[in-house]
Parts: C-alpha cells; structure tokens; sequence
C-alpha cells in the first residue's frame, strides 16, 4: 500500500497565504456590508458584498478558499453577536460558498470569465441562488434557534438574506472573475472617451434625479438611470466592461441610500428594500447575460475570422492573410522609406517524409517546423504558411544591403535540427528565397513571383538561401518559352527519338537500344533534352511526354520487327516523377497491348537517386515490372546514395556505370578503382553491367578487361535516328573498331 505524501513546504505556504487573503477580504467586505445595509437584527444586510468574495474564493481556490471564508466569516459575525452563533452563522456561509463554487466546476462546460451565456446561467441562475439559499437557511435557522429572530421576523431574513446573498455575488463574483479579460475591452481613444461619457451620465443623472424625484426611491434611480447604463456598457465593452458598469452602478445606488437615508436600516420600509433587491437583481443579470452573449458572439466571429485567414493544421497565417499583410507592409514601406524583405520557403525532402510515412506524420512535421520558424522570428515580424510545404516570411527594416541574410541562416539553421515524431527521428533541410522592395518590385504578386524563383536557384545550387536577380528573370522567361513550346510540340509532332545502340563486349554485337528523346522544333535546330527535360520536369510534362518516348519506342521497335530486321531490346529511362506516378504500370500495360510490344524486348532505367528515394515503393514498383516480364535497369550508378542492403533486394537487371567514372577511367586512380569495384559488387549480385559515356577504344579496352560486360557512347555511336540504327543490327564490332562511328553513318 502506498505512503501518504506529505504536501511540500511551498503548497502549505501557498495554501495558507490564500487562506489569509480571502478571510480578510471577506471580513472586509462584510464589515462594509453591515455597515450600509444591516437590516435584520444588525447581522442580515440587504446587500452582503461578502458573498461574492466567498464565492469567487471557492471556484477559484477550492478547500483553500473555503476555509478562508469560514475564518473571515468568524471574524465578521463574533463583533456582532456571541461565539456560538458566529460558529453557526459561519458554518452557513462557508456552505454556501462551496456550493456556490463547487457547482459551476462539476457542470461542464463552464468558463470561471462569465464569457458564455451558457456558463452565465450555471453560474447566476444556479450555483449561486442554491448557494445562498443554503447559506441563509443556515443563517436564519441559528439565528430562530438563539432566539434573536421570532417567526415572523424569521420569515422576512430568509428573503432578505437571500437575495442579499445574490446580490453579493452578482456584484463582486463577475467583477474579480473577469478581471482576466482585460484585453476584452477597446482601448482606442474613442472607447475610452465613451466610458468616461458612460460613468459621467450615471452620476449626473443620478443627481438629477436626487434633486428633482419626490420622494426618491433607490429602486427607480436603478430601474431608470443604471439599468440602462449597465446595458450600455455591455453592448460596447464587452462582459469585463459590464462587470465594471454593474459594480459601479451598486456603489452608486447604495451611496445614495447612505447619503438619503443614512443606509439600509430597519427604519427602511419592506417593500423598498424588496423593490431595491429585485432591481439590482434584474440589473446585474441583465448586464451579464447580455454581455456574455455579445462576447460569445465576438469569439464566433474571431472563430470564423481565425478560419478564413489562418491555417487551420499550423495556425499560421494563411496565403489570403499573407497577402493583405504584405500590401499593407508594402504601403507602410513606401510611406516610412523602409526595405521589405520576403523569404519565400520551401521544405526538403518533406515529400519523402509524407509518401512513405503518411500524411498524419507529415502533418506533425508541418507542425514542428511552423513552430520553430515562428519562434525564430521577431514579434514584428510575419511568417505564413502559403500551402503544401512553403511558407513565407516578412521582415520589414531600414534600407540595408542583404539585411535578411542573417535571418535566412537562422531559419536554416532551425529547420535543420532534427526532431522526434511518433516515436521516430526525423531531419529536414529547406531552400529559401529572398526579394527585397523596393529593389525587385514594388507590388506583393511581384515579390512572390521573384523570391519563388531565387528559391529554386537555391534549391538546385543547395545553397541554402539565394537572394532574387534579373539573370534569374531571364531564365524563368526562357523557361516557360521552353515550357509553352513543349506542350505545343506535341500537337505538332516536333518530337523524335533517337536510339543509342549498346555493345556486348564479349561478342561485340548490338545487344540493345537506349531511346533518347529530340525536339525539333519547325523554326530549324535542334532542343536537346538538357534544356527541355528539366522544365518537363518541373512543370509536369514529364509524364505525358514519358508516355509518348514509351510509345514510339515501342512502335518503332515493332515496325523493325515487322521489315524482318531482328531489332534488340530498346531501353526508356523512367524519370524520378513518372517513377512516383501511379498510374505508371497500368499506362506501361495498356501501351503494350495497343502496340504489341513483346514485353521481354522492353527495358526500363531507372536513376538510382530515384530508386533509393522511397525504398519500399520502390521495391513493390520494381517488383511488379519484373512480374509482366519487363528488364530493369539503374542508371547513373554510382551517384546516388545506395544502400547494399537495399540493392540486393532490389529485383533488377544490371547496374549502368555513370559516365563521370567513365570519363577519368585511363587517368584517374580513384575511378578506376570505382569502376572496377562496381563491376565485381554487380557480378557478385548476378547483375550484369553496363558503362554509358564511352568515346575512345582505351576506355573500351579498359572496360572489357575489367569484366564490364556491355558499353555505350560514341565509341560505337552517336545516338542516331530510326533508319541509321537499324544498319548496326547485324553488325558484329571486332575489338579495333571500337574507335568511332563509320563515317557514313555519322
């Protein structure tokens, strides 16, 4: 069985000091209260303001609270009557005020601000009513069994005591338990010029009618001066305000009662101390209940303004928020002759995170890498989330040089930290753009446009950050000339292949095809697919023109077929995009079908930076290739990242040497060694072995004797069109030939 804890020396000191506090402010508050309104047999006011300390002390401080309103209630009651009925009299009032605090706590849902209506009501119409009934019940029956009240008497204190109780707690309880909601009220010039109109009006018709009412009742200046006043303050200011407007309007009311009628005595006749009860009553809870309705209503339409221009997963601002903040800088900019400065940023390698662990992880990541940007930044600054993973940021700064450079570091360096989600380790990196106003535009669409562009120079150069230039301008136009061109070049038929044959070193015979896309374009030249195949890439086009080298491919190939030429395998590189398209083996399947290309005469290279990239969809993609009988390829070999484990498994055909091993081969130590490693690691895997990029018979020589079992380049040939290629099928290369292309095939 577990021991006991003993609470702490802080909590007992704690526990204490709030016990000390709230008997005191209730022995205050109830000194005052018999002292303006004593009513009953000089211990029942009509308006016990200590009520309300009793109850805010109980929901806001438990036990401790409670026990502070028994000790402050002892110390109120023993000045006024003997021992044991302050004991009673106390007991009643700690009662009442746990039950007053203990209620609203157990009827969830309940805000302690009063800013609901719904936790207005539990409040006002029930914990305190039942907590005050007890209280004076407890009360009344002491006081009937001291023999200080007879029956009769008995039965006017219950009322009085009850509704004194109330109005105790309606007058203190929402002005302490607002007291949070401070930043509720407005505090431009205007608002506060008309609260103090608000609090003038109160006082100086309450004088008017002090002056003019005969005779005056502090029930009418209620009904017709405050009443209206409190609604006011809680049409305009919000339930803290109404607390304010409801607490001042009492100390109006009850200083006109002692400034007339030197208080509430028992000389005040029944009915007015009743008709003064109940309209206090009807003015607080009027105040509140409209207040809290108003303010709930303000919090729905903050609820939906936080939905319409926040991100609802980060809560960053959105891209519709962002804009209205960056024109708005903008202006002030110009105005003030300050440097803006965006950074545009986007995440690396978020994507990976999101295919292979899912969109519930890549949303925590969002989440992790939104909070720290916003922690780096200054409170004058803007971060934004624009949409997927790019976000944004503006620094608004006197006219310096790169002023954002340290800013783009830090955020860097942030981003960069690794960081534990689901039980897991993750690393990001991001690439951030700059631009800066007024130096590359002077209109929000221009700024995004140039820091996005400066973002992609950052992310293919891996520089980090970049900031915008006008060279960057001239690429982004070329690039969506380029961009326009393909897509038409399509509908036009400017799009050719041309085949790459590959050589059996043992045999030297042409064993294979690589289909190399060309543009060419009616206005004359050539496009190579160095300028065109990144912007497909970037844009998209890359799959449908992937489609279509897969196509023709395969329906050059059958025509060979079918003029009786043998043709060998044709090969087609599958971009890194068309790799993660779904849709992959079901166009690969359908355009085998529609042209009748035999499967087995079909080769797929893939870059092994796209393979390694998502390992287990990789592997069921390669899988599921090699099950419709199709060869693969990795192409690029030795560039990427791969992991031996990985590649083992992996269900392929052979590995193809990178042409940047090739190159040095002769000359280079360190690539020699390279190449001679990957074709041992390749033949120790049962894959075969292909080297691109060869151009001299050396390399050639070279390459046999290191067991490489295939090459490709211009030793053997350029890449050629259709009816070139198909001359060097029969062909046999005996070792010294392999210095070139005839020359009439070139």
């Amino acid at each position: 069985m577990p021991r006991p804890t003993l609470p702490r020396f802080h909590e007992i000191r704690r526990a204490a000091l709030i016990v000390g506090l709230a008997a005191l402010a209730y022995a205050l508050a109830g000194w005052a209260s018999l002292k303006i309104a004593g009513y009953v047999a000089g211990v029942v006011a009509a308006v016990w303001l200590a009520a309300g300390i009793g109850a805010v002390a109980s929901l806001r401080f438990g036990v401790a609270g409670v026990a502070g309103v028994l000790l402050g209630a002892l110390a109120v009651y023993s000045r006024v009557m003997p021992a044991e009925g302050a004991a009673f009299l106390s007991l009643g009032a700690a009662a009442g005020a746990a039950i007053t605090g203990y209620l609203p706590r157990h009827l969830p849902p309940f805000s302690a601000t009063l800013d609901y209506v719904s936790s207005v009501a539990k409040f006002t119409l029930v914990a305190a009513p039942l907590g005050c009934a007890v209280s004076a019940m407890a009360g009344v029956a002491s006081l009937h069994y001291l023999g200080i009240l007879d029956g009769d008497a008995a039965l006017r204190a219950l009322w009085v005591w009850w509704l004194g109780d109330l109005l105790g707690v309606y007058l203190i309880a929402p002005l302490l338990l607002t007291a949070s909601r401070w930043d509720l009220l407005p505090t431009h010039k205007a608002a506060r010029l008309e609260a103090l109109v608000l609090v003038l009006g109160m006082l100086l018709l309450t004088r008017v009618m002090m002056e003019y009412a005969e005779p005056l009742r502090p029930a009418e200046i209620v009904l017709f001066v405050l009443l209206p006043t409190v609604l006011w303050a809680a049409l305009r200011f919000s339930v803290t305000g109404a607390s304010v407007a409801i607490f001042l309007a009492a100390l109006i009311v009850l200083g006109v009662s002692l400034v007339s009628f030197g208080g509430l005595t028992a000389a005040t006749t029944a009915r007015d101390v009743f008709a003064l009860q109940v309209s206090m009553v009807t003015m607080a809870l009027g105040g509140l209940f409209v207040s809290a309705a108003l303010t709930e209503r303000r919090y729905s339409e903050m609820r939906l303004d936080m939905l319409a221009n926040h991100d609802p997963l980060t809560g960053l601002p959105n891209r519709s928020y962002f804009q209205d903040f960056l024109g708005h800088a903008l202006a002030r900019a110009q105005r003030e002759k300050l440097q803006v400065s965006l950074l545009f940023i986007d995440l690396d390698r978020f994507k990976h995170i999101n295919d292979s662990q899912g969109h519930e992880v890549g949303d925590q990541v969002l989440r992790v890498v939104a909070g720290r940007l916003d922690e780096q930044l200054r409170a004058d600054d803007f971060v934004a989330r624009l949409g997927g993973d790019e976000f944004a940021v503006v620094l608004m700064h006197p006219t310096t040089s790169r002023a954002a450079s340290r800013v783009a570091r830090k955020l860097l360096k942030a981003v960069g930290e690794s960081f534990k989600v689901a039980q897991r380790r993750y690393a990001i990196g991001a690439s951030i753009g700059i631009s800066v106003y007024p130096d590359d535009g002077t209109d929000a669409n221009t700024l995004l446009r140039q820091a996005d562009l400066a973002m992609y120079q950052a992310k293919q150069r891996r520089s980090g950050f970049e900031y915008f230039s006008d060279e960057l301008n001239t690429v982004a136009q070329q690039q969506m000339t380029l961009e326009s061109g393909l897509r038409q070049a399509f509908e036009r038929k400017e799009l050719a292949l041309a085949y790459q044959p590959k050589v059996d070193l043992a045999s030297g015979r042409v064993v294979g095809l690589e289909a190399l896309a060309r543009w060419l374009p009616r206005s004359g030249g050539i496009i190579w697919p160095d300028q065109f195949v990144p912007v497909a890439e970037e844009t998209g086009l890359i799959v449908p023109l992937g489609r279509w080298v897969l196509r023709a491919a395969c329906e050059q190939w059958i025509a060979w077929r079918d003029a009786g030429l043998n043709p060998p395998p044709v090969a087609v590189n599958l971009s890194p995009r068309q790799f993660t398209d779904a849709r992959l083996i079901e166009d690969i399947e359908a355009i085998l079908q529609e042209t009748g290309m035999d499967a087995g005469q079909l080769q797929l290279e893939v870059t092994e930076s796209a393979a390694m990239e998502n390992p287990a969809r990789t592997f069921d993609m390669l899988d599921a290739l090699r099950q419709r009988g199709l060869h693969i390829y990795i192409d690029d070999f030795g560039t990427g990242h791969s992991n031996l484990g990985q590649l083992k498994r992996m269900p392929i055909d052979a590995l193809k040497i990178d042409k940047s091993f090739v190159n040095d081969v002769l000359r280079d130590g360190d690539d020699a060694e390279i190449v001679n490693a990957i074709i041992r690691l390749a033949h120790a895997l049962n894959l075969r072995v292909v080297a691109e990029g060869v151009e001299t018979q050396e390399q050639a020589a070279f390459l046999k004797q290191g067991g490489c079992d295939e090459i490709q380049g211009y030793v053997i040939a350029k890449p050629l069109p259709p009816d070139q290629a198909s001359a060097l099928f029969a062909r046999q290369f005996a070792p010294g030939e392999l210095e070139g292309v005839p020359p009439e095939l070139e």
